[in-house]
């Protein structure tokens, strides 16, 4: 009997496995998954409007002025990204949770400030995380 219940269990796992490996070449049915493991990696997601919004926002208010956010791929990027900034964008391109990264910065109209965010996009999600954020 004791030979039986530990084939089943064998059996159980090597099931879970498969099932576990046909999973994961399904890119729908882990988006669940990456969309969790962004939020215990990263914090809070967000939509790219809620994005754009939370670095307009850490601009001061200026008199005639409108804060906004420009996004550019991180591969054209071409302002100076901090050591650490690179480490974190590394870490988190590993992780294979994320298909896009940007560099956003704040802006007054097109005017470009300090302070960009690297965010990842969810892959598969129209969800970001915020990555990492300098003072530029």
């Amino acid at each position: 009997m004791k030979e039986t219940d530990a084939s089943r269990e064998v059996m159980s796992r090597d099931e879970f496995s498969r099932a576990r490996r046909i999973r994961a070449g399904l890119p729908g049915q882990m988006l669940r998954e990456r969309i969790e493991m962004a939020r215990v990696g990263h914090g809070p997601l967000y939509t790219m409007a809620e994005i754009r919004r939370k670095v307009a926002d850490s601009l001061p208010h200026r008199l005639g002025f409108l804060r906004g956010a420009v996004l550019e791929p991180i591969e054209t990027y071409q302002g100076f990204i901090p050591d650490e900034v690179l480490l974190k964008y590394d870490d988190a391109a590993r992780t294979e949770l994320f298909d896009k990264f940007w560099v956003v910065t704040p802006t007054y109209y097109q005017e470009r400030q300090l302070d960009p965010w690297v965010i990842g996009k969810v892959a598969g999600a129209d969800l970001c995380a915020v990555i990492a954020q300098w003072d530029g």
